[in-house]
């Protein structure tokens, strides 16, 4: 009887398993498939706003760093040690 449940259970792991890998499989080639028909301005435009958006990212990024420097020499010379 523990044998036969054993067995069920692992019957159930296989399908789920198999069933997991068959979608994987399937959601990859339709996004291969998707890739290769987009043409290729749509990617020198994605390209492009992937670009401006990392630069405004840097910026923000100087702009962070540099308002952190203020708030910590503030805070120095507000400290009585």
């Amino acid at each position: 009887m523990i044998v036969a449940w054993a067995e069920l259970l692992i019957l159930i792991v296989l399908l789920l398993f198999v069933s997991v890998i068959v979608c994987v499989v399937g959601l990859a080639a339709g996004a291969s498939r998707v890739a290769r028909n987009r043409p290729r301005e749509q990617d020198t435009d994605e390209a492009r706003v992937i670009q401006e958006i990392h630069q405004g990212l840097a910026r923000m990024e100087e702009r962070l760093d540099a308002l952190e420097t203020i708030i910590m020499e503030r805070e120095e010379d507000r400290s009585p040690y």
